[in-house]
């Protein structure tokens, strides 16, 4: 099985085989995502790719002629399936159309918040707009693709074509290669009639009416993929030749990594929540999962094509904060137009990639701010979270990316964190439908780093003393010890990565609460690489509380670092005391 995902910088490539019914990950490799004059360059980045995986696996998978061998032989050379996701397509800029807001336009809505887009021009029956006016947002807004929705089965047909009047007369007012897709999910008693009319005009799919509530959304979602699988291929041929050569499934990177937090909610308990985050080179996508109910947000800010949006949203100076070491704002400007220029770069040393972190922590908290995430963070309602993308698989000691979210999100309670150290964050939502199997063992398996559980308890006013809590955490040999958690620092618990620990609470301070934990009961975890980690850091609007001086915010974030300390520590080391 070959899961491909092309970025808007690289295209990464992961191989898994099956042996004794168990599926195993064999490894990954990945290669530049760079145009060239032939139009297919997507489909020979993911050759470029393959090639460095032969090297890695020592596994044969391309021909003489540079084509995937397909099916597997006996000797285990070529593949018997595959799958695509992508994120190298800018927005697919999608115009919707309807009857009513509350009704048909709705529906739209909540279908395209699970693949993360925003529609760039609405056009409503009831808001009473002339032909005229409609007209305008069209052609000003020039989207790709039209989602047309209204009345219920048996319902109205009359302002079904209406809709289609104006959208007929804008298609007539454009060349025909600047005609957009369309979708029609709407009554259909008038689908012979929409398609009389538009099958001359322009490619239009139908599906499922999405104001039925007997439908299910799953029809029309597919239906939605498919079209923006048109569009996609319109506009790089290359992942219509890869489709046509390896008879793969392409769907959006957004909608794959939104569907692998949704299914991993299911590992957690119910009504707790699961946040995704996902940063890529011109886009963030922030996915928040709860009992398999999505909520998908994607912001124009990364760490490449993107950055230069940062400096849309923040001063250079504003960036410096979470910056340890003394420099310019003019040098973290040039840094940033540099990286938007050359966004293939990576960090060359220690303080490029501290950089890139400050940065990916403004962009998080931007996204938090903007996307009202604050309720789930402030009530212990969160449970995990899950970390993608290349500036945090990329960093030398993985404490950087489990500070990097404490930092960002600071929530309260007790949170595990993972990591995506292998680029598999959108394989389970991609491999889902394809081969559920696969997809499952994925998420049983250790694919992904568990960095460890973090207990940041909430303070009202000044700490009674130096101690704010006393715990106690007991192995499966029975073997107890306890630690007294102080105020206003990082305190870690050095513990046997993947073992099985029990905390109990000892002691807590009358005006110390930890949202979302019993804390009379005791707490079963598995331990991750960082042990068990109590942040007890000061807060103010629910961010971390730095320093206002330089000098003293400098030594405040190398002390926080030295806190936490590296993630290969024996458990009878003393914690950081």
């Amino acid at each position: 099985m070959l899961y491909v995902d092309i970025g808007s910088v690289n295209t990464r490539v992961c191989l898994f085989d099956r042996m004794d019914d168990q599926y195993s990950f064999i490894g990954a490799a990945s290669a530049t995502t760079s145009g060239d004059i032939t139009n297919q360059f997507e489909y020979l980045n993911v050759i470029q790719a393959v090639e460095k995986l032969e090297h890695a696996t020592k596994r044969k998978i391309l021909d003489r002629n540079q084509n995937i061998v397909m099916p597997a032989t006996f000797d285990h050379s070529g593949i018997d399936q595959v799958a695509v996701s992508y994120t190298c397509i800018p927005d697919p800029r999608i115009a919707v159309m309807g009857l009513t807001h509350a009704g048909s336009l709705q529906n739209v809505y909540d279908l395209l918040s699970k693949v993360g887009v925003k529609p760039v021009a609405e056009i409503c029956a009831e808001d009473g707009k002339t032909v005229c006016e409609n007209l305008d947002l069209f052609l000003h807004t020039a989207p790709r693709i039209v989602i047309v929705s209204g009345g219920t089965e048996q319902g109205a047909e009359i302002g079904i074509y209406r809709l289609g009047e104006i959208l007929m007369l804008a298609c007539r007012s454009l060349p025909k290669e600047q005609r957009p897709i369309i979708l029609y999910a709407g009554n259909s008693a008038a689908k012979k009639q929409m398609e009389r009319v538009f099958s001359q005009i322009t490619d239009i799919s139908f599906s499922t009416n999405v104001l039925e509530s007997g439908s299910g959304v799953q029809p029309t979602l597919n239906g939605l993929i498919n079209v923006l699988r048109k569009d996609l291929e319109s506009r790089a041929p290359g992942f219509r030749i890869l489709r046509e050569k390896t008879k793969c499934s392409v769907i959006p990177g957004e909608f794959a990594f939104g569907r692998t937090i949704r299914l991993m909610s299911r590992l957690i308990r119910q009504n707790r929540h699961i946040l995704g985050i996902d940063i890529g080179a011109h886009q963030t996508i922030l996915a928040d999962a709860v009992n398999l109910a999505l909520s998908l947000h994607t912001l124009p800010l990364g760490i490449g094509n993107n950055i230069g949006n940062l400096l849309n949203e923040y001063t250079p100076s504003d960036l410096q904060s979470w910056i340890s070491f003394q420099i310019k704002s003019a040098e973290i400007q040039d840094y940033i137009l540099n990286k938007s220029y050359y966004p293939d770069l990576i960090p060359a040393n220690k303080y490029s990639a501290e950089i890139e972190l400050a940065l990916a922590r403004a962009i998080v908290m931007k996204g938090i701010e903007n996307e009202s995430l604050s309720a789930m963070l402030s009530d212990g309602s969160l449970a995990m979270v899950f970390l993608s993308g290349a500036v945090l698989r990329n960093v030398e000691d993985p404490g950087e990316a489990l500070m990097f979210a404490m930092d960002s999100l600071a929530p309260v309670g007790m949170v595990d964190y993972l990591l995506d150290m292998n680029g598999l964050s959108g394989g389970i939502g991609t491999l889902a439908h394809l081969n559920p199997v696969l997809a499952s063992q994925i998420m049983s398996t250790s694919a992904y780093l568990n960095l460890g559980k973090v207990i940041r308890p909430s303070v009202r006013g000044e700490p009674p003393g130096k101690s704010i809590m006393t715990v106690s955490v007991r192995d499966d040999a029975g073997n107890t010890r306890k630690y007294d958690i102080p105020f206003n620092r990082i305190y870690r618990i050095p513990l046997e990565y993947g073992k099985n620990y029990e905390l109990e609470w000892t002691k807590i301070s009358h005006n110390v609460t930890v949202p979302g934990v019993k804390t009379w009961a005791p707490a079963g975890f598995k331990s991750g690489c960082f042990g068990l980690v109590f942040d007890t850091r000061e807060e103010k609007d629910g961010k971390i509380k730095l320093p206002k001086e330089k000098a003293a915010r400098d030594k405040k974030l190398q002390s926080w670092r030295t806190e936490l300390g590296p993630w290969l520590v024996k458990q009878e080391e003393e914690s950081h005391a």
